[in-house]
């Protein structure tokens, strides 16, 4: 899971075009959505309301109408027929009159007249209407969609209570209006979402081109790097070949001709490790690179590279100390390319410490093994640090300026930890020294 993890946020970093395409593709139907859900919620809620206020109003008229009829049954009947055939919207209209007690109602009027003499006793919503000079109202839903459901006292001209008027209020119609919209709202935001992924696609088209531009430059920029780097680091040893060549031609003292020897085997070895170098970029760069990941114990490969490096440390005067863990540890990794990761740094060390001692340690935290290569050498800036890993990137000083090198070690370095499941951090401090950290995983066990 972490790799998996690991591996989202490398691709997110590495590929921002198409993370804020996709990005884009998302937020904006859904800022859409959103807005479209919100106003139409707002507009459902502002139409049920003028729609009750509607409602209320209708029964205000009809008590206007009938206040001055309600002992005359056949007025009344008559103006809730008119009333009826006039608003469509208007399921049910019914008149009743309080009985003895006030807690009984009986039907003296209604738009279906088969329940007119029903009598009504203890419902809930008469009793609060009747107490209620606001009446009451609320929202339902029938076979034929929602309604208002309205129960309003009636009042005689002296505002004395004569009856309660209940009548349903369809909002069939005010809810097909709202579906409308909410269908239109929809194709508009179909139509948004085909519009933005073809602006997406176009516009990546279009970063796809300047990446595309941006990497031939980079490709560029490498190859002239690549040009001046080999073309120094080639006439340097051929240059020196060929002198100390010249020199064997006419030498005749054994101890020159010795010496001349090893100068030209030392720049062999320099044009072997550049084409060994090249030669690995290729490989990883074509990932025809093999990686076959064993677990293994890492103190004798620890060792053995130490041992291999002690006599360039003690030509340059230099201490090499090892801080072994104290219990055997199991690593996952390739182990001839942790020997190589390995003899990078120790190498890189002892290049670029002067004077003091190069330590290696070993420390285990949760579940990763970390190896330190610790220097008391020429250290490096902030700046340096952030493009060390970089292929031929060099760090320029007097002090560097007399180092041999290619640039492409670190690179290597990091490149071989990563197809390991690792990963390397540096600290260092100009004049102080550095610290290169390697974090490898344990066996499990």
């Amino acid at each position: 899971m972490n790799n998996i993890f690991s591996n989202a946020i490398s691709f997110i970093k590495e590929n921002l075009s198409i993370t804020y395409s996709l990005f884009l593709v998302i937020l904006i139907p859904v800022a859409f959505f959103i807005n479209s859900y919100l106003i139409n919620s707002n507009y459902e809620k502002n139409i049920d309301k003028i729609m009750q206020k509607k409602a209320v109003l209708v029964e205000n008229t009809i008590n206007t109408l009938i206040q001055n009829q309600f002992s005359d049954m056949p007025a009344i009947q008559s103006s809730i027929d008119r009333i009826m055939n006039d608003n469509k919207e208007i399921i049910s209209l019914s008149i009743l009159k309080p009985q003895e007690g006030g807690e009984e109602f009986e039907i003296i009027a209604s738009g279906n007249k088969n329940i007119i003499g029903q009598k009504q006793e203890g419902q809930t919503q008469n009793l609060l209407a009747w107490n209620n000079p606001e009446g009451i109202a609320f929202l339902d839903r029938g076979n034929d969609g929602r309604f208002w459901e309205v129960t309003k006292s009636l009042s005689d001209i002296s505002g004395k209570k004569i009856g309660l008027i209940d009548m349903s209020f369809s909002l069939k119609e005010s809810d097909a209006l709202i579906n409308k919209t909410i269908n239109d709202s929809n194709l508009i935001l179909i139509l948004t979402i085909l519009f933005v992924i073809l602006l997406i696609a176009n516009q990546a088209r279009l970063l796809g081109y300047v990446l595309t531009v941006t990497k031939l430059k980079e490709v560029d920029k490498m190859k002239d790097m690549f040009i001046s780097m080999a073309s120094h680091e080639l006439r340097s040893p051929l240059t020196a070949i060929k002198g100390y060549l010249d020199l064997l031609k006419t030498e005749k003292d054994a101890a020159m001709v010795g010496h001349y020897i090893e100068n030209i085997s030392l720049s062999a070895q320099r044009l072997n490790n550049l084409v060994e170098d090249v030669l690995e970029v290729s490989r990883i760069e074509g990932n025809r690179l093999p990686i076959e990941m064993t677990i293994f114990d890492p103190g004798p490969i620890i060792s053995q590279s130490l041992e291999e490096m002690r006599s360039s440390a003690m030509q340059k005067g230099l201490a090499l100390n090892y801080v072994s863990p104290q219990t055997v540890l199991q690593i996952k990794a390739d182990q001839d390319r942790f020997k190589q990761v390995l003899v990078n740094l120790i190498s890189n060390a002892i290049k670029y410490t002067e004077k003091g001692a190069i330590s290696v340690s070993v420390v285990v935290k949760k579940d990763k093994f970390l190896i330190t290569v610790a220097d008391t050498g020429i250290g490096m800036s902030s700046e340096d640090q952030a493009n060390l890993f970089q292929k031929f990137y060099r760090i320029k000083n007097d002090y560097t300026k007399n180092v041999i090198g290619t640039g492409l070690g670190l690179w290597i370095t990091l490149e071989l930890i990563k197809r390991m499941q690792g990963k390397i951090t540096v600290e260092s401090i100009e004049g102080v020294g550095s610290h290169f950290t390697v974090h490898l995983p344990l066996a499990s066990k």
